[in-house]
């Protein structure tokens, strides 16, 4: 099972073909099955489209390859929904029961179609990043139609693809990512069809996902090939600067993918997963090789700590399997996909994992309130040792990020 977007509580997710609902309480609830779509397949096209997406010949090839996925799944209200399986985009307009191909990507999209967060509601519209690997210019599609019709609504060459398609809840505008190479790489917004680059130039601005906050933009690094892939925060006054200068707030040892964000009273709380990614980043450099770690974990830190204090929440280790000894064998990467919501709190997937492949595990609302209100006493007594003169105030934080294991 791979979990998609919620909506007001409700958590969509997908099972091979199958599409249902999530909730801590009553799990996986079927809902509907995304079909053979409507379009005139070439070869053996039609006849591979069911069972090279369906979960019984995922499971099959797992020992072989590793588990993959090839679906994604958005709410875009309480009936209209949105997914893709590979290069298809699938509509649906009650709940999920059926569904209508609306739309083809390129043929040289990556196998999900495009990234979980490729794609976001904003200003009353939809909107979509491409995610190819061949020759097409990096393009954001747009929907007025709640994803009935698109266009193009921005697209160029000078990217290889977008990871990315963000609404900023506290700046009210879309923010977009892109990659990979250092000069493919930025972090940007877009106003009126163009894309206005926050920054680029380095593998410091190829994120996958972003984080939001009141007073900053957070993100990691997408880089298999780091020797130090970071976790970076940009105060928002200084977004527009000449040379923007993010904060280092925490190392990891492997990829960056996915952020959310959870907002509770006054405290806004950041969590972060990074990848067990298989194989050679072919963008790299030459001679550099995948310094990830087979462990793909989840983090979470808080305003409280102005992010400094990190408590990690899950750890799982990718599978092995046959490819990793076969090198003609394709390979696959391991992932925690998130996603929270105000009524059931955070969800993680662990996905291609050694154990708890698929399944879901929630981290409900009342931990980051109790992780909170422990904080707030931490900052009390740290602010009376200062008066004492016991804590020295010169710390450089961005290299000094604590770590508590929580669970």
């Amino acid at each position: 099972m791979k979990i998609g977007s919620s909506y007001e509580g409700t958590l969509y997710a997908t099972r091979g073909l199958k599409v249902g609902t999530w909730a801590p309480r009553t799990g996986f609830k079927p809902q509907g099955m995304l079909p053979n779509p409507d379009i005139p397949f070439k070869d053996k096209q039609r006849v591979n489209f069911g069972p090279l997406n369906r979960h019984w010949f995922k499971r099959l090839l797992s020992p072989l390859t590793g588990w993959y996925t090839t679906t994604n799944i958005w709410p875009i209200d309480d009936e209209t929904l949105l997914a893709t399986v590979g290069h298809l985009l699938f509509r649906s307009v009650d709940g999920g029961d059926s569904w209508q191909q609306v739309y083809e990507l390129p043929l040289a999209s990556g196998p999900m179609g495009t990234l979980p967060t490729s794609l976001c509601t904003y200003d009353g519209r939809v909107f979509l990043g491409e995610y190819t690997f061949g020759d097409e210019p990096a393009r954001v599609l747009v929907s007025d139609d709640s994803g009935r019709t698109w266009s193009t609504y921005f697209e160029d060459s000078g990217y290889r693809h977008f990871h990315g398609i963000f609404h900023d809840p506290y700046g009210d505008s879309l923010w977009g990512t892109t990659g990979d190479t250092d000069d493919e790489s930025a972090i940007g917004t877009f106003d009126d069809g163009q894309f206005k680059e926050i920054g680029a130039g380095s593998q410091q601005w190829r994120t996958v996902g972003l984080a939001f906050t009141p007073d900053s933009i957070v993100w990691g690094m997408d880089c298999s090939y780091a020797d130090r892939v970071r976790v970076l925060r940009l105060p928002r006054d200084e977004l527009w600067t000449a040379d923007p200068q993010p904060e280092t707030v925490r190392v990891v040892d492997s990829s960056v993918f996915y952020l959310e964000t959870l907002e509770i009273d006054d405290t806004v709380w950041v969590i972060v997963s990074t990848a067990a990614e298989a194989g050679t980043d072919t963008t790299a450099p030459a001679n550099a090789r995948n310094s990830c770690s087979r462990s793909a974990s989840v983090f979470a830190a808080s305003s409280q700590s102005n992010y400094q204090t990190w408590y990690e929440l899950f750890s799982f280790e990718r599978r092995r399997t046959v490819s990793e000894q076969v090198s003609a064998l394709p390979s696959t990467s391991a992932y925690a996909f998130l996603e929270t919501d105000d009524e059931f709190g955070l969800a993680v997937n662990p996905f291609n994992m050694a154990d708890c492949h698929g399944k879901i595990h929630s981290v409900p609302l009342e931990w980051f309130v109790g992780k909170s209100r422990l904080e707030q006493i931490d900052d009390s007594e740290r602010s009376a040792e200062r008066s004492n003169g016991n804590v020295c105030d010169d710390i450089d934080g961005r290299d000094q990020s604590v770590t508590r294991e929580v669970m």
